[in-house]
C-alpha cells in the first residue's frame, strides 16, 4: 500500500504546471518519492549515529538531502 495518497500527488504534479494528471502518473510519482524517502531516511540515520545521537533531527535530513543529491 502506497504511502502518499493519490489526491496529493495529483496535487504537487498540478501545482508545478496547470495539467491534467493521470492516476498512473500520480501513483509513480509516490512511489519514487517513497524510495527517495526511505534512501534519504537512511542515510539519516547514519549521519544521526555519527554523531552518537539517537534521534534523527532536521539537520541529519537536511545533510543527508544534500549528500544525496551531490
Amino acid at each position: 500500500m502506497p504511502e502518499f495518497s493519490v489526491s496529493t500527488m495529483d496535487r504537487l504534479i498540478r501545482n508545478a504546471a496547470k495539467v491534467r494528471v493521470s492516476r498512473g502518473a500520480a501513483l509513480e510519482l509516490g512511489a519514487v518519492l517513497e524510495e527517495y524517502a526511505i534512501e534519504l531516511s537512511k542515510e539519516a540515520i547514519k549521519l544521526t549515529e555519527h554523531r552518537g545521537a539517537k534521534t534523527v533531527n532536521e539537520s541529519d535530513i537536511r545533510a543527508a538531502a544534500s549528500r544525496i543529491r551531490a
